[in-house]
């Protein structure tokens, strides 16, 4: 089994181009909401790469009373959010930037009105972009909605926790969790260190570890700070530059991003495996023609030409006292409402195809070709079959009616020829009987003698009676056996076109949709593989 394996050396708008062409692709296999929220991410993605890769936004993250604002203004060394009384909870995004046209654009785009510029010499780089968010925990539902759309969006998240509520549940199931895969972008700062003693703020670090390691982040940095004595400000500020310099370099958190919806992809769709299992065009092909030729009638319809072939040359053919029987036998062809018997195109239809067996049959080869697919993918397979073969029917019956029978072709001169030697024995015959029948009269109404010329002492007008008799029978089984032999042919030249007419209709109609669905899925996963 090959497992999937990302390019990691792929370029971010590469790997994001890759996304949104997997997301086009499978968007109808996903469940809405995923479909939804995989969607959101492509599109912020998307619009990230619009924006200048250099500019770095960094998010202060936490609940009330963790000290966002504090550590923001310390981070800075100037008090640029209001904090304590002034400010208890924060309601609106504060970013703090260097003067620049990309980062007033990269904040336009996140929608952050309330801005400061940063102070030059903090030791921090001019191109990061600092977000006091609001709380994630407001009883504002906006607040927490805007927390989650800056967090979606920032390039390197900073998790704030206080020795209170550091185990909150709202930090970690809706904001930490999902961003299990970005620990190359995060960091946590431990915030009022100076209230606790070495073995607390010890304790509370470790358990707060486990907490992350249960969250799914095992090798994020946590640094204990404090905004009244400064303590780990300075090694925060250090670790911020570093990680700001990894997202510059690498673009760490679009790749994330697009890891995590690659991943959520996988897991939806239940493909473990980047290898489809194959099948041949030919065979597949071979099966439905059959499938759909049996539905369509295909064989009645050669038998059809071949007692339809003996039908019509038996008129010209039979030994000539039987030929008036033929008269009273409808021709099989008529009789299936194909043509008017001469070989024109047929503007008449077969009789209704059988559309359960054709369904069932149907069913049969795509369950063949859809096996060791992922469920979504081979119910999707089962539905273009499915629809498909709903509506083939009158398609197959057309093809049917439109063949070109092979008994035209057949109906050559040869009739005329057997008919014509046929009518030399009765000529002979009637000529013998004609002869036989005037020495008789002569006889007895003329009392006139005529001496016959004999054969091995037979007359020869009873020769030529009875010679031209055998001689008829001759042609007519003679012919017969040609025209069975013909006829034969006929039907097998007929059912080879009819089931060339019947092939077309289901390349188009039904290999064409289920071979278009094979490389949609494909593609879907050579795609995946690189992300």
């Amino acid at each position: 089994m090959r497992i999937f394996s990302r390019i990691d050396d792929a370029p971010i708008d590469q790997r994001v181009r890759d996304l949104n062409e997997v997301l086009d692709l499978v968007g109808a296999d996903l469940t809405p909401e995923k479909r939804r929220e995989y969607e959101s991410v492509a599109t912020v993605a998307t619009d990230r790469l619009r924006f200048d890769p250099d500019t770095t936004v960094v998010a202060l993250i936490g609940a009330t009373g963790s000290g966002k604002s504090s550590l923001f203004n310390a981070l800075l060394t100037v008090d640029l959010a209001p904090v304590g009384v002034r400010r208890p909870t924060t309601t609106s995004a504060l970013a703090a930037s260097a003067p620049g046209e990309q980062a007033v654009k990269i904040l336009d785009w996140l929608g952050i009105k309330d801005r400061v510029y940063m102070p030059a010499g903090l030791g921090l780089s001019e191109n990061i972009t600092i977000v006091d968010m609001p709380d994630i925990d407001s009883v504002n539902e906006a607040n927490r909605e805007l927390s989650k759309k800056l967090a979606a969006r920032a390039d390197v998240l900073v998790w704030v926790v206080d020795p209170q509520k550091y185990a909150d549940d709202v930090l970690h199931s809706e904001f930490i969790q999902p961003y299990a895969s970005h620990s190359r972008v995060m960091l946590v700062a431990l915030t009022q260190v100076d209230l606790l003693s070495e073995h607390d703020a010890r304790v509370i670090i470790d358990d707060l570890r486990r907490l992350l390691e249960a969250d799914g982040l095992t090798n994020v940095r946590i640094v204990p700070t404090s905004s009244v004595t400064g303590e780990g400000v300075d090694e925060l500020r250090m670790y911020v530059s570093d990680i700001a310099e990894v997202q510059r370099r690498e673009s760490a958190r679009l790749k994330a991003d697009v890891a995590d919806v690659a991943a959520g992809i996988r897991t939806e769709l239940g493909a473990s495996d980047s290898v489809l299992p194959g099948f041949a065009e030919r065979d597949v092909v071979a099966k439905l023609t059959d499938a759909s030729a049996r539905a369509a009638g295909v064989h009645e319809v050669a038998k059809a030409v071949r007692r339809a072939y003996l039908h019509r040359s038996g008129k010209a053919i039979t030994w000539l006292p039987f030929r008036g029987l033929r008269l009273l036998r409808a021709d099989p062809l008529k009789r299936w409402h194909l043509g008017d018997g001469e070989g024109e195109p047929h503007s008449m239809r077969v009789s209704d195809v059988s559309s359960s067996a054709l369904q069932v049959n149907l069913r049969a080869v795509t369950e063949g070709v859809s096996a060791g697919r992922p469920r979504v993918w081979s119910d999707s397979m089962r539905r273009v079959a499915s629809a498909a073969g709903e509506t083939i029917e009158g398609d197959l019956a057309d093809a049917v009616a439109s063949t070109e029978l092979a008994i035209k072709d057949e109906a050559s001169t040869w009739w005329k020829v057997s008919n014509a030697l046929q009518w030399v024995g009765w000529i002979a015959a009637i000529v013998g009987a004609g002869w036989l029948a005037g020495v008789w009269l002569s006889r007895e109404f003329l009392l006139l003698t005529w001496d016959l010329p004999k054969y091995q002492e037979i007359p020869y007008p009873t020769w030529l009676l009875l010679l031209g008799v055998v001689w008829t029978l001759l042609v007519a089984i003679i012919s017969r056996l040609i025209a069975r032999l013909v006829a034969r042919r006929a039907a097998r030249k007929s059912l080879a076109a009819l089931n060339s007419s019947v092939e077309e209709v289901v390349r188009e109609r039904l290999w064409a949709p289920l071979h278009a669905e094979d490389q949609r899925q494909r593609r879907a996963l050579d795609v995946l593989s690189r992300l």
